[in-house]
């Protein structure tokens, strides 16, 4: 048994010191882990429009409503269905020039954008010529996408988390921890978005060979690891 220390202060009063039991701090690992899966794109997103100017803003307007209807009902003798054209953006702005420092209305400048959901990635680039020759003289993205990401992110996720445990290990077995392979802690990140397409103008007659590309899926995951 042990016996208790009787200690003194300056003054000669008597106290006995309390023992306290502190354990050691965990000693951790942690490491980011990343998954990436490249799937073919089953759904595009075709964004065009017209671009119309005149002295008169009616005018304008009035030219890029009939150039609309003609280009939409066009898409739609292709196969493309009524809801699955979409207006994204519509504007109409003055323009104005200088002469001799002052500022003089010229005319006026409308735009329709519009987002066109293709279901069959081949039929892209018909698109693009059915739009141009109907009217069509402005885009501005193309957006490869899957209808259903969510069984391919969880692909993706399952990646990450193996590939934190491999970081895990390659850095224990370097510096010879004993390591324990389950994670004690996991988060799932967010990951940047990818940076947004550049404009790209049409001319009249173009129908650009559309390549489809992959759409790449990624999951990130912080994991916390004891040795």
């Amino acid at each position: 048994m042990k016996e208790s220390v009787c200690m003194h202060d300056v003054w000669g009063h008597s106290y006995y010191p309390q023992h306290s039991s502190v354990s050691p701090p965990t000693r951790t690992i942690a490491v980011t882990g990343q998954g990436t899966l490249y799937v073919k794109p089953d759904t595009v997103i075709v964004t065009i429009g017209i671009r119309t100017e005149h002295t008169s803003a009616l005018e304008a307007l009035t030219e890029n409503a009939k150039r609309a209807n003609a280009m939409i009902q066009a898409l739609q003798t292709i196969g493309i269905r009524h809801e699955d054209i979409d207006t994204s953006s519509f504007s109409i702005y003055p323009k104005y020039t200088y002469t001799n420092q002052t500022v003089i209305l010229v005319g006026y400048e409308v735009e329709h954008m519009f987002d066109i959901t293709v279901k069959d990635v081949k039929n892209v680039g018909a698109i693009y010529e059915t739009a141009v020759v109907n009217g069509a003289n402005i885009a501005r993205q193309l957006q490869f996408k899957l209808a259903n990401e969510q069984p391919h992110y969880q692909q993706a996720l399952a990646m990450a988390v193996k590939n934190a445990q491999e970081k895990a290990r390659v850095l224990a077995r370097t510096l010879q921890l004993p390591l324990h392979d389950v994670p004690v802690e996991i988060k799932e990140q967010s990951h940047p978005f990818p940076p947004p397409p550049r404009p790209m103008v049409l001319a009249e007659g173009a129908a650009p060979p559309i390549q489809s590309q992959e759409v790449g899926i990624t999951a990130m995951v912080h994991a916390l690891f004891v040795y």
